[in-house]
């Protein structure tokens, strides 16, 4: 556990980086630091390891004050990633990964074999344990950072900004990439990052800091989106917050219509009947195993001869599916505003089409749930 009591910065200019932070980073957790520029997020996440000294209060691991103990072993003992990785350039990843066991004192045999096997857990190819970090993509980089931080396995890993030198896609699999070690190794994570989407979707905790160093909110992303402490809060999560909450209802509980979802081999004449009778105004074209294929509008099944096989039609695409089982309303709502029908594809893990929503039906699930 990790506790900042009254922690202060104050440079000798004059400028107040930490303004009295009282807070606690629990155990096994992650934590999210976020903020715009100024607010004294990196400054808290650099005093845990003594990078930065606190000029007031105190910072405490376990209850222990971190000025008690040596910086030099402190830092061996907590993980650390930055933007950027910085890895050494003149060491090959192996060696990268290697680099605090060795200082540790352990043999180079078994530091190797630590490296090895981190390079596994963070997704990187044994053959890429003799190149050179310039020889990497920028996320590869960042996966070697990682596993660089987690190689003597300490209880403690701070990351300051590790993903925002990368594009986006790259970023969101390293996001999703550390929460599935976080899944397996349930380190005390304390994250720093600007963006608001990051740090809802990784923090268990998130801590908001306001310009000049002070905390303003201390909640988890769930609680921070429902209820902003105050209009700074409300301003820096954005007035989306509500779209951004419904990442944690659950998809499954949805409504699912079958009554416009045709197999491929179904007639037009057949399916127009139907979806008219439903008062659906598409039908979700099916392959023989329920992988969807399009849609087919009512006024297109109306000029198709009648036993014209919906396979046949030229078929709008279904943009893209949502998961009933793992995924979230946001989710499902995402797929419906994209769907040029308006209506959000359902499927199981194998992909097999379980029904289609309504952009209306789910704006009725969403006020039963945010109400």
């Amino acid at each position: 556990m990790i506790t900042f009591e009254g922690a202060a910065k104050l440079y000798p200019d004059g400028t107040v980086a930490v303004d009295g932070l009282d807070l606690t980073v629990e155990t096994g957790r992650t934590t999210v630091f976020v903020g715009p520029s100024g607010s004294g997020k990196t400054t808290s996440l650099r005093m845990i390891n003594r990078m930065v000294e606190p000029t007031g209060g105190a910072v405490l691991i376990d209850g222990e004050d971190v000025r008690r103990r040596d910086p030099a072993v402190l830092r061996r003992s907590i993980g650390y990633v930055i933007q950027q990785a910085g890895l050494f350039p003149h060491r090959t990843v192996r060696d990268n990964i290697a680099t605090v066991p060795l200082l540790l004192g352990w043999g180079r045999a078994r530091a190797r074999a630590r490296a090895a096997e981190l390079m596994e857990l963070v997704g990187l190819e044994p053959a890429q344990a003799r190149r050179y970090p310039h020889q990497l993509s920028g996320g590869q980089q960042q996966r070697v950072g990682v596993a660089r931080a987690l190689a003597a396995d300490p209880p403690i890993l701070l990351m300051d900004e590790p993903f925002s030198a990368v594009d986006p896609v790259v970023r969101a699999s390293l996001q999703d990439e550390l929460l599935r070690l976080q899944r397996e190794l349930h380190k005390t994570v304390v994250f720093v990052t600007h963006d608001i989407d990051e740090a809802v979707r990784l923090g268990d905790r998130i801590a908001v800091f306001r310009p000049g160093g002070r905390l303003a909110q201390y909640d988890t992303p769930e609680r921070l989106l429902a209820d902003p402490r105050d209009a700074f809060v409300e301003s820096f999560v954005g007035y989306d917050r509500g779209v951004r909450r419904l990442s944690f209802f659950p998809a499954r509980d949805l409504s699912l219509r079958g009554e416009a979802v045709f197999g491929a081999g179904t007639g037009a004449g057949g399916a127009l009947a139907a979806v008219r009778e439903s008062g659906e105004p598409w039908a979700l074209v099916v392959s023989a195993d329920r992988q969807p294929l399009g849609w087919a509008s009512a006024e297109q099944l109306g000029r198709a001869p009648a036993d014209t096989a919906l396979g046949e039609l030229d078929l709008a695409p279904y943009g893209h599916t949502f998961d009933v089982g793992t995924d979230s309303l946001r989710a499902a709502l995402d797929a419906a505003v994209l769907s040029p029908a308006g209506r959000a594809v359902g499927v199981d893990a194998e992909g097999r089409v379980l029904g289609v929503v309504s952009q209306d039906d789910l704006g009725t699930a969403l006020w039963s749930v945010t109400e």
